[in-house]
């Protein structure tokens, strides 16, 4: 090489070392004895443009964890840091966009709610806790067997006054729902209903009971009121829910009839 040759070879080395890295990105190179590679992370701006570019795409974000998983309770303790384009301490995020991983971002502080397109978690706990399947009370009559006596006090009662856990995904979180049977509405079939707070008990402590004071055939239902609701994101505390919501029990058919005087002779 001659010595012409050798001063432009020198002075394009020069001028690569001295280029500034890309401000859109943040990379961090990983390498191992046969591969290296080098992830770089979308920037906040770069996030932003992208959104521009999709206006009808949903977007979310989920934290990168350092070692690349989650405690039993799901909760990142050890969030995998990184420098924003900015030069900001940041953390790392993977990005989805429709619910498809569209790669990884930088953000500091802040900018994770700027990407965030979907409602807060607990807007759609709210909107899902009225679609969630809670359970229906089955309604016990006594005396048995569908028939009563008229003038004579039924009882009425319900063993589900436990509280009902049930889990659902939303935004990419493990949500877990739960309330109990705070009253029930018991329809009686003749035209009257009453509600309490108590689930009634077996015979004899008549806590819910009703006279019929004609003969017919009714059908009898419990409805149950679910309230003192919560619900827990990734394991984490439990936030309340202040709504509460009715659910209908199924009917059952009871018949009213009278004892009549019967002679037995011994």
């Amino acid at each position: 090489m001659n010595g012409r040759a050798a001063a432009i070879l020198a002075l394009l080395v020069s001028s690569l070392v001295l280029l500034p890295a890309s401000p859109a990105l943040a990379c961090s190179a990983e390498a191992d004895l046969t591969v290296a590679s080098q992830t770089c992370d979308k920037s906040s701006s770069e996030l932003q443009a992208e959104k521009t570019k999709y206006p009808t795409a949903k977007w979310s974000v989920r934290q990168i964890c350092k070692d690349g998983r989650r405690n039993p309770e799901g909760i990142c303790f050890n969030p995998a840091e990184c420098t924003t384009a900015a030069g900001a301490p940041g953390t790392r995020y993977v990005v989805f966009r429709d619910g498809q991983n569209d790669g990884t971002a930088c953000l500091s502080a802040g900018e994770e709610e700027l990407v965030d397109d979907p409602p807060p978690v607990r807007a759609l706990v709210l909107e899902a806790f009225e679609r969630l399947s809670w359970p229906a009370s089955t309604l016990v009559v006594q005396p048995p067997g569908g028939k009563t006596l008229v003038n004579l006090e039924s009882n009425f009662y319900t063993t589900n006054s436990e509280a009902t856990s049930i889990s659902v995904n939303l935004v990419e979180s493990n949500v877990v729902v739960s309330a109990r049977p705070i009253a029930y509405r018991w329809n009686f079939g003749d035209g009257t209903s009453m509600v309490t707070e108590t689930p009634g008990a077996p015979y004899p402590s008549l806590e819910v009971s009703h006279v019929y004071d004609q003969t017919d055939k009714v059908a009898v239902s419990v409805d149950t009121q679910y309230g003192d609701a919560s619900f827990t994101v990734d394991g984490g505390p439990p936030e309340a829910i202040p709504s509460t919501i009715w659910v209908t029990g199924a009917t059952q058919d009871l018949e009213v009839v009278e004892a009549l005087p019967q002679l037995v002779i011994r």
